[in-house]
């Protein structure tokens, strides 16, 4: 064989190689891309049920079950720590005093935002409004 033969040889293998791998990374980004849509697509009504309860004071059976759900599908796609933070929140925060609820209310926030990609050096203390 001459020596031009090997280098198409070559340069044929290196091209599928160089697209396996593109093809590869291409996929795993996707992945990556859709699991943070889906997670952005659960967090949003998590929030948005707890802000409504904290609203009517935890007293409407309505905004209980919306929150109630929403918190129960976090539990197939959010990370451990949120869970872990979400479940402390409501054992150690819920009708409890307003530092130790803010305090709870923030961790549970910071681990949402981590678990979402996104990080803040500074992330300040959060409270809900009535």
């Amino acid at each position: 064989m001459t020596t031009s033969l090997y280098i198409s040889i070559f340069g044929a293998l290196t091209a599928i190689i160089v697209s396996i791998i593109g093809a590869w990374l291409a996929n795993r980004n996707s992945m990556i891309l859709q699991t943070r849509k889906l997670k952005e697509k659960h967090y949003v009504p998590y929030i948005e049920a707890l802000h409504n309860l904290v609203a009517d004071d935890g007293t409407n059976r309505e905004q209980i079950k919306k929150y109630v759900f929403a918190r129960d599908k976090l539990f197939l796609i959010a990370s451990e720590d949120v869970i872990r933070k979400m479940l402390l929140y409501e054992e150690k925060a819920v009708g409890k005093a307003n530092d130790l609820h803010d305090t709870y209310l923030t961790e549970l926030i910071k681990s949402i935002r981590i678990d979402l990609k996104i990080i803040d050096k500074d992330f300040p203390k959060i409270y809900l409004k009535k």
